[in-house]
């Protein structure tokens, strides 16, 4: 019982001593980590005939670099991260002809994305102030 309440002393200590700036670093780190599309632009992505396999990025923050999937095709490019700021760039992925319009949509929203924030085992990617791509973590 004692070191249940040790620990949560010790988070509330640790909380209130972390500046805006270590919240930022927390969350970089927290980047690292794969994460499977939920949603484009609001809209929620849900497997059937056109869409076989949710696309999915691997995030590796100290490399500046991304590896993943489109749903169909593999996906490899690079990534710049200051503090809330994300940007992805230099995206190739390989050529296998895919059904639907889902690799297409992904990509293109991928290269408008200017920002980030992580909640409740969730990345937000936003152009701007506007949402543009939900994954969740996956692993």
């Amino acid at each position: 019982m004692k070191a249940k309440y040790f620990l949560y002393l010790t988070i509330a200590l640790f909380s209130f001593n972390c500046s805006s700036n270590e919240i930022e670093k927390i969350d970089v780190i927290r980047l690292h980590d794969i994460w499977a599309l939920e949603s484009i632009e609001g809209e929620k992505v849900i497997i059937d005939e056109t869409v076989r396999n949710l696309p999915v990025l691997e995030i590796y923050v100290e490399d500046e670099r991304v590896h993943g999937n489109t749903g169909c095709n593999v996906l490899n490019g690079y990534l710049e991260i200051d503090e809330d700021k994300i940007s992805f760039s230099k995206i190739i992925t390989t050529e296998m002809a895919c059904p639907g319009n889902l690799e297409q949509k992904f990509l293109s929203a991928l290269q408008k994305v200017n920002n980030y924030k992580i909640e409740k085992m969730r990345l937000f990617l936003y152009e701007d102030s506007k949402e543009i791509l939900t994954l969740r973590k996956i692993d």
